[in-house]
């Protein structure tokens, strides 16, 4: 849960005139079952970034189009201890906005540091000039996607709701919650013979930004494009392999075909991870990654050209046995 909090609305109008700026005090707070990462009992998301996007004529539509970025005004936190933390941003009080609050891990992104080498994604737009309609998250290698949170905070006047569009001097707080944009997946492969070496799992097309807000797909890498779309190699264990990743949401325009590359010493074999039709999941063996949810694969060595099974029962990330949480 987000808080933003500030002066009244009257106090805001007797301090600050329409063409000053006014203070917005930030304060935040999350629950411990939305930040964890795949049985890591560790926080995963510990920096937040508020963007404020600001209306670009206050005579324009309300559409996204027409709201762009604040860059400087924008707030990074580093989060070490929840249930909460604060900060200050500074807004014009006679224009509207929305404010994007985005929740990451900082060893994947420093707003105040960009272009590290650690980076893993970065914030941009599919367009100049960069407005909420084309602003995205970019990651910077495919296949590496970082746990991502995003929400649009509503403003409220004392208790009453003014909305997710709303001007600094018409509110005194604004509250949002965090969820999770990213994916997953599991693939689970039993009875992996002693003479496979390795397994390799790649994708028929990668999602590689999308938009800030609801995870839209906005840019791609398809079949024809230049670029690696290996997801992960694993080694056998027991004759067992295991991938365990996150991927971005794809909807059913950039649903995916998934590969397992099998490698027998100096050779290697392709056979394409084959699963039963499941309404907005799976549609010809090709895979709709959502936000927030599970797609989880198990099947034996055996059944490698026939098929594998596809666990519908536990597909919320937010369960227990993905976040290795227990609540008890």
């Amino acid at each position: 849960m987000i808080l933003l909090s500030g002066c009244s609305a009257e106090e805001n109008r007797d301090l600050f005139p329409d063409d000053k700026v006014v203070p917005v005090s930030l304060s935040i707070d999350r629950s411990d079952s939305y930040t964890r990462a795949p049985g890591d009992a560790e926080l995963s998301v510990n920096r937040i970034l508020i963007i404020p996007f600001r209306k670009t004529d206050e005579a324009l539509n309300n559409d996204p189009e027409n709201f762009v970025p604040e860059y400087d005004s924008a707030r990074q936190l580093d989060v070490s201890l929840f249930p909460t933390v604060a900060t200050m941003l500074n807004l014009s009080a006679a224009s509207t906005y929305q404010l994007v609050i985005i929740g990451y891990n900082r060893n994947d992104y420093d707003f105040a540091n960009q272009g590290g080498t650690t980076e893993r994604f970065s914030i941009g737009s599919t367009d100049i000039p960069a407005t909420l309609a084309n602003s995205f998250l970019e990651l910077t290698d495919a296949p590496v996607v970082p746990e991502f949170y995003s929400c649009i905070g509503t403003g409220y006047s004392n208790y009453d709701e003014v909305g997710q569009l709303f001007k600094p001097s018409e509110v005194n707080n604004v509250q949002g919650k965090l969820t999770r944009l990213v994916s997953a997946l599991s693939i689970e492969v039993s009875n992996v013979p002693e003479f496979v070496s390795s397994m390799t799992l790649v994708a028929e097309q990668l999602v590689t930004g999308i938009h800030i807000t609801d995870a839209t797909p906005l840019e791609w890498q398809t079949a024809g494009d230049s670029g690696v779309k290996t997801l992960a190699t694993e080694v056998p264990a027991s004759g067992n392999v295991n991938f365990n990743l996150y991927m971005l949401p794809t909807t059913t325009a950039r649903n995916t075909l998934l590969y397992l590359d099998v490698a027998y010493g100096t050779d290697t074999e392709r056979y394409t991870v084959k699963i039963p039709d499941e309404t907005g999941i799976v549609s010809s063996n090709r895979i709709t990654f959502d936000s927030n949810h599970w797609v989880k694969i198990t099947g034996d060595f055996s059944s490698m050209n026939i098929g594998f099974n596809l666990d519908i029962r536990n597909i919320n990330l937010d369960d227990d046995n993905w976040d290795g949480y227990d609540t008890n």
